[in-house]
């Protein structure tokens, strides 16, 4: 209820920053009424457009951006101003949304973010004054920003990152003033707002980077925490472990999925308890969605309030919906498919016909044909090593 309320929030903001922008540009643009109507059709179809790439699918996006409130004001802040720049300069400001996402590993919220800018300043702005060089310096700016901070591997390489930008902005300046010393003298204070913003705009990203970024030790030593907190759902007290004895075929699935899992992933040095719950509950949903299990897995992770990095492991084992991300939904996901294979070939009489070795090998041939592995973060090396261990101990 709690992620519903705050989803439906976030989209509220959302639109009504996008109408806010296109009232502004239509109120100093001294626009008729037909044409501020055109301006908010516009902006509702834009953020129909980015609320949908957003909340698609089960994994929906904007549940994966770390910091949603400083998102929503920078996305609010920049819609806005991208209304008064239909008729007044307002420098690098309005890619303030892109100092928040560009830190990101996710490549389709930078897209989705960096797309949803763009459009809205060419119908609010760029049409509105029609300066389409003005766009295109934008365009060129926008994917320079996100693509150096996106390759910054540590504060450290931030003023080079600066650097580089401001000789960017002052070459796309003297382009744009078609090297005329004249115009460039004209424009000077045009010049003057271009570098203060983007100096804004790193000065942001240097405080994201400071207040977001952790250094390795303090992750080593978050991690067994995080272990202890995945074994602390496959206790015996645990609600749903309860709840999952009183079916005595599924839990004994359960159990022979998380106990594989477990050991794979223990063996291959990845997160082992992670890997272990991940098996115990990958059909949980069973128990209330029998016919759609994975529709039942999302209630019980809401119930039993499960971490979005569990969630993920549930439901990325089964590829129908979305193909695992991380190296512990690859080995739940393994695990299920051999097992599962196992005891179907045992129901009808067909395991005595093929071998340990050759059913795991038809399994893994099969899931890297799929690209069921591509994403999962496995190296080749990884991949026969699982597949090893696999034949040497699903089924002792």
């Amino acid at each position: 209820m709690e992620r519903k309320n705050e989803s439906k929030m976030f989209s509220a903001v959302m639109y009504l920053s996008l109408v806010l922008g296109a009232l502004i540009c239509a109120g100093i643009n001294r626009m008729s009424i037909p044409g501020m109507i055109v301006q908010v059709c516009y902006s509702l179809i834009l953020g129909v457009v980015f609320m949908t790439l957003l909340h698609a699918g089960q994994d929906m996006l904007w549940q994966q951006i770390p910091e949603k409130l400083i998102y929503l004001f920078s996305f609010s802040v920049a819609l806005c101003l991208i209304g008064v720049a239909s008729r007044y300069h307002v420098g690098m400001f309005i890619l303030l949304p892109l100092a928040v996402v560009s830190r990101l590993d996710k490549l389709e919220i930078k897209v989705v973010t960096f797309g949803t800018l763009m459009m809205t300043y060419l119908c609010n702005a760029a049409f509105v004054n029609n300066d389409l060089g003005q766009m295109v310096y934008y365009l060129i700016m926008a994917v320079a920003f996100l693509m150096i901070v996106s390759m910054l591997q540590s504060r450290e390489e931030l003023p080079y990152a600066a650097v580089i930008l401001t000789a960017l902005c002052l070459a796309l300046f003297v382009i744009r003033c078609r090297f005329q010393g004249s115009e460039m003298f004209m424009q000077r204070y045009y010049l003057i707002l271009e570098l203060g913003s983007l100096a804004f705009l790193a000065l942001f990203c240097a405080i994201l980077q400071l207040f977001t970024v952790h250094e390795p030790e303090e992750e080593v030593q978050e991690a067994p925490a995080q272990e202890l907190d995945m074994m602390a759902y496959l206790q015996d007290d645990f609600p749903l472990i309860r709840k999952l004895k009183e079916n005595d075929a599924l839990y004994r699935h359960s159990c022979e999925i998380s106990r594989l899992s477990e050991m794979a992933a223990k063996e291959m040095g990845f997160k082992d308890g992670l890997a272990a719950a991940g098996g115990m509950f990958h059909e949980a949903g069973r128990l209330l969605v029998p016919d759609n299990y994975m529709e039942g897995n999302d209630a019980l992770a809401q119930t039993y309030g499960f971490s979005e990095e569990l969630v993920a492991v549930i439901r990325q084992h089964n590829t129908g919906s979305e193909i695992p991300k991380s190296p512990e939904a690859a080995i739940v996901m393994l695990s299920d498919c051999i097992l599962s294979t196992g005891e179907y070939l045992q129901e009808n009489g067909k395991r005595s016909a093929i071998t340990d070795e050759k059913l795991v090998m038809s399994i893994f041939a099969n899931r890297m044909e799929k690209g069921s592995l591509a994403q999962a973060g496995l190296t080749q090396e990884q991949i026969e090593r699982l597949r090893t261990f696999y034949v040497a101990h699903a089924f002792e």
